[in-house]
């Protein structure tokens, strides 16, 4: 991207200099202006019909210019008009007030760096039936900018004043204020706006015109014109978009703003301007232009000057938490930490919407700095920061995030792209709303709708990352949308990469039903291929999926492609028993990941879908497996909670024999039966077990303790230490001991008191074990038996 193109595309948008309002207007309380007309004398407020007669007696038809010659027609201009000669403000206050309205009128209009006077040109009197048909005004003074109307208290109805500028037209109707009549209302508008006077229907109206011009200004001022700036824009943004290489273009703006308050119609003064030339001039060269907030973080060390105290943190809010935007909060930047060395930063952008004000579901995307038109703005801000003094071995840190609004472009062509270059798994919701208007859609363009939801789609696959690790964080009943949108658009090329790549390489996607579905719409040989594929990849991060997705198949029981179904769950379910048995087999280091496993859920999975699909003898395989290994599959853990979830399913749905499932279930009882056949002894003395290895003197005490069955209770007095060692030894060895300090004397005594803990444990269990032997003697007795 040639630099010289983002140089001069600076340089065109530091020309948008002001907002790109042509026309204000507002209303206030009344000052009045004490007007006192010769020949009449001083003129009551709010106007009475009967001082607007004798004044119009007094008026003159108001002239209109055309070209260089001053014609009066009332079928183009019929108002009553008396030149500042003829009348006079009296009150000393209305210089103070005009003033005011001057200030808000060059604030609006974007005009702050210039010096406005005021030149009182008529005072206007309107009855019903006048009116001005569309026109411009022309230069009535040298350096004339605006034209400033004041409209006095009075009662009158219609009279509406419409101004209009490169295509966009303002309505200022005056007598729709509440309590109009009793109010001064003021319009300003650029000289070179056509404009016009709708006829007032009812009533009089009194105003007083003032022309606005330059005080030294030797250049003509006239109102924003978004043409000229989209012009030199577009031609910039074409030859940047035409580049290969580039990606996407950010360029910040210069008020600050809540992500609440960060919308196309909320932007402020020039920043509005800029962002709607952008956008305009983006659609022109086909480039997408969307509303972004961007942050740039970074971390680093903070300076010490000595005046950070141990331990000392604090954070400062930014401004998006409860201040208005751009709200100067009293202290400076002199109360920030200073930055050190910068250990990390980034530099992302999220919260986006449209030109048209719909917010996108984008998320957020990673922005580089040579993306960035000014880099040098990202400092520009004030941060909301997080400092944090030194604790233990650690220096003191310091975070920082800086907060822009930004109009953020990139060529359409890269739309796709440049969505999923971050994680294209954060795009999905973007998928999902724009295959959700395209099934809305009844016009024309519904295919070309459909042929961008493909095309994303495509580009989400593509990019999709390789993901090892299965979910920890799915709810319960959660499941991935993804494959649901692709059977939406009804592409089956689309779903097979779905199934042979994105399930393959990333163990944390899950369908859930949607897999059935799609299996159920396309036939079962469809896409046996990538299925096979996927539960022969099985891993020990994807066991639990595949082991519910595998439920999922052989629970489906289609009326048709019968046989297809009945191959395809015989080889998955062959492939994942497989893959269970070498996963539980390797004989690597302890894997954390193995103890991760739900066993349970493991068991009770296959077993529905082995059992269904009359795989007996693999279920048996399964079990024994499981049962061999019971420091992997502890009954009380593994099999009991798999076999007890499954009593109800059971007596259901199993009406044909299983040895597989009979054998499981004989194998539970046989274990159970031998486990309660003799409930725990209570202990008759104060003997309690004494495995404590410790050698220490104090250690050996406690042993005697807990070996005497005389002695209930037993007292340490010693240092803090030494206390502190036995009360860790009690915990660790989980002795049948209660304890508590006694601070009466130096040194304090640890009382200890001999209790029944691990009886009261073993009894508890005894008794959950009668109730599992219970339920499956009840599961066993409702199998179907074999009548072989």
């Amino acid at each position: 991207m040639s630099k010289e193109i983002l140089k001069e595309l600076s340089q065109a948008l530091s020309k948008i200099d002001r907002p790109g309002t042509f026309c204000v207007s507002g209303s206030v309380q009344t000052v009045l202006p004490g007007l006192e007309v010769d020949g009449l004398g001083p003129i009551g407020l709010p106007l009475t019909g009967n001082q607007a007669k004798d004044l119009k007696k007094l008026c003159e038809q108001a002239p209109y210019g055309k070209g260089e010659k001053t014609l009066v027609d009332t079928s183009v201009r019929r108002v009553w008009r008396l030149m500042p000669s003829q009348f006079s403000l009296r009150n000393p206050d209305w210089k103070q007030f005009l003033q005011e309205t001057l200030s808000k009128v060059q604030a609006e209009l974007g005009l702050e760096k210039q010096k406005l006077e005021s030149h009182l040109h008529e005072l206007l009197l309107y009855e019903a039936g006048s009116f001005f048909l569309p026109h411009r005004d022309g230069e009535k003074l040298d350096r004339m900018v605006a034209t400033l109307v004041i409209v006095l208290p009075a009662s009158y109805e219609g009279g509406e004043l419409i101004v209009r500028h490169e295509g966009q037209e303002q309505t200022i109707d005056f007598s729709s204020v509440e309590n109009s009549a009793l109010q001064t209302h003021f319009a300003a508008f650029y000289a070179d706006c056509e404009h016009e006077v709708r006829p007032l229907r009812k009533g009089y109206r009194l105003c007083l015109v003032y022309n606005l011009t330059l005080a030294k200004s030797k250049k003509l001022i006239t109102a924003p014109r978004d043409s000229e700036h989209i012009e030199r824009i577009t031609s910039l943004l074409r030859e940047w978009s035409e580049d290969d290489t580039i990606r996407k273009l950010a360029i910040t703006l210069d008020h600050q703003y809540t992500k609440d308050g960060l919308a196309w119609d909320k932007l402020k003064g020039v920043d509005r301007v800029k962002a709607r030339v952008l956008a305009e001039a983006a659609r022109q060269v086909n480039c997408k232009a969307y509303l972004a907030l961007l942050t740039f973080w970074e971390s680093g060390s903070a300076e010490d000057d000595g005046s950070y105290g141990y331990g000392y943190g604090s954070r400062r809010r930014w401004y998006g938490e409860d201040e208005d935007e751009d709200e100067d909060e009293g202290d400076d930047d002199n109360g920030l930490h200073e930055m050190g060395e910068v250990f990390e930063s980034s530099l992302s952008a999220e919260h986006w919407s449209d030109s048209a004000g719909h917010s996108l579901p984008i998320g957020k995307l990673s922005v580089e700095e040579d993306e960035l038109l000014d880099p040098e703005s990202l400092r520009d801000v004030k941060p909301e920061e997080e400092f944090e003094g030194y604790t233990g071995n650690a220096g003191m840190t310091l975070e920082r995030w800086y907060r822009h609004a930004a109009v953020i472009l990139w060529p359409e062509r890269k739309h796709f792209e440049v969505l999923c270059d971050d994680d294209s798994r954060k795009v999905l919701p973007v998928l999902e709303q724009m295959v959700a208007r395209w099934k809305e859609s009844t016009s024309k363009d519904a295919e070309v709708q459909k042929s961008q939801c493909i095309g994303l789609a495509t580009a989400i696959l593509t990019k999709w990352p390789e993901n090892p690790h299965r979910s920890f964080h799915q709810r319960e009943g959660e499941k991935d949308n993804l494959l649901k949108i692709l059977a939406a658009l009804a592409e089956p090329g689309l779903i097979g990469r779905f199934l042979g790549e994105v399930m393959v390489k990333d163990a944390a996607v899950d369908p859930g039903k949607s897999l059935v579905d799609v299996c159920q719409t396309y036939g079962w040989d469809t896409y046996r291929n990538e299925l096979e594929a996927l539960f022969k990849s099985t891993t020990i991060e994807s066991l639990e999926r595949n082991v519910r997705l595998l439920e999922e198949i052989c629970l489906a029981n289609p009326r048709k492609q019968k046989e297809a179904w009945t191959e395809l769950c015989g080889t998955i379910s062959r492939d994942v028993v497989s893959a269970l048995e070498a996963i539980d087999g390797e004989k690597a280091s302890p894997d954390w990941r193995l103890s991760q496993l739900n066993r349970a859920q493991l068991l009770s999975g296959l077993a529905r879908a082995l059992s269904v699909t009359g795989q007996s003898e693999l279920l048996w395989g399964v079990v024994s497996h499981a049962l061999a290994l019971p420091e992997k599959y502890p009954l009380r853990i593994a099999h009991l909670p798999a076999l007890i979830s499954l009593g109800p399913w059971i007596k259901k749905k199993i009406k044909i024999s299983s040895s597989g499932l009979s054998r499981w279930v004989a194998a539970c009882r046989e274990q159970l039966e031998r486990l309660t056949s003799q409930a725990p002894r209570e202990p008759t003395d104060f003997r309690r077990e004494a495995a404590i290895s410790c050698k220490c003197a104090d250690c050996a005490e406690l042993r005697r303790f807990l070996e005497d069955p005389n002695e209930a209770v037993h007292r340490f007095s010693m240092r803090q230490d030494r206390r502190s060692h036995l009360e860790e030894k009690i915990r660790q060895h989980k002795c049948d001991l209660d304890f508590t300090t006694e601070r009466k004397r130096s040194p304090h005594t640890l009382v200890c008191t001999k209790n029944k803990a691990s009886y009261q444990a073993e009894l508890k269990t005894y008794r959950q074990d009668q109730q599992s032997l219970a339920s499956v003697i009840s599961i066993q007795e409702s199998l179907p038996q074999s009548t072989t």
